[in-house]
């Protein structure tokens, strides 16, 4: 067995990420030690300090920042993307029967017109686009219409397959989410905010006009490799979501 070639199996994922996390160790402890300033693996630095002088004439500013440091973000990225093909392999078979599920409930879906399909995942009707943009004239969107609703999101989300660090896709989904509420913003109030009743159907949509082929392999990688400081933030609820949203193709049976 081996990583890459015809002789890669599955049972080498859980090695190489050991493999891989213990690469960003080891090398991080030699960049401490050539720069000895740096802290510890999920060690913060601090701002430097005003001068006394700039601190009165800041007064009413906000509290220091503080900036953490560790080996997954500081190393993995120049690290992964020579590493990126076969890992990227090893996570598509390990996904691979879980993938099958999910993909031909994708090819099933995607058979749907756009407002059958918010229909059925549940979306609110005030979330339906009225409107699509053809190079640059309006056109209503009609019963029969299909790939017409959030193409700007959906387009974003397939991006996702073009990075090669979990910090990549994060950004990826979290741009994902912005594009998604900047589609929905003329739709509603001004002070509207999402709650994950309406953000979820909304997100499964996308996902499913995304048709991103290995998407279980990307979640899993994101899962594995990302960094530990972000998993219990804005992004790592983004993260989430979209796991959630692959987990429920996956498995819904009414789908």
């Amino acid at each position: 067995m081996t990583y890459v070639g015809v002789g890669s199996n599955r049972r080498l994922l859980r090695q190489a990420v050991q493999e891989v996390q213990a690469y960003l160790t080891h090398y991080y402890s030699i960049v401490r030690f050539l720069f000895p300033g740096l802290p510890d693996d999920g060690g913060i630095i601090p701002d430097p300090p005003t001068s006394p002088s700039k601190s009165r004439h800041n007064s009413n500013t906000a509290e220091q920042g503080v900036v953490v440091v560790s080996c997954s973000s500081l190393l993995l990225p120049l690290l992964l993307p020579r590493l990126y093909p076969p890992l990227f392999t090893l996570y598509c078979l390990q996904e691979e029967q879980e993938e099958a599920q999910y993909w031909e409930r994708i090819l099933r879906l995607n058979k749907q017109p756009d407002q059958a399909l918010l229909s059925f995942l549940g979306v609110q009707e005030k979330f339906w686009p009225v409107w699509m943009s053809i190079l640059g004239e309006k056109k209503q969107i009609v019963s029969s219409s299909k790939d017409a609703c959030f193409v700007s999101a959906v387009e974003t989300l397939q991006q996702i397959s073009t990075t090669f660090t979990p910090s990549d896709k994060l950004l990826v989904i979290q741009k994902t989410f912005e594009e998604l509420t900047q589609e929905v913003k003329p739709m509603l109030d001004s002070d509207f905010l999402w709650c994950m009743d309406d953000l979820l159907p909304l997100f499964l949509y996308v996902v499913l006009r995304a048709r991103i082929r290995n998407l279980g392999a990307e979640v899993s990688l994101i899962e594995d490799l990302m960094d530990p400081n972000v998993q219990y933030g804005e992004m790592g609820l983004m993260f989430t979501t979209l796991k959630a949203c692959y987990i429920q193709i996956q498995h819904e049976s009414t789908m």
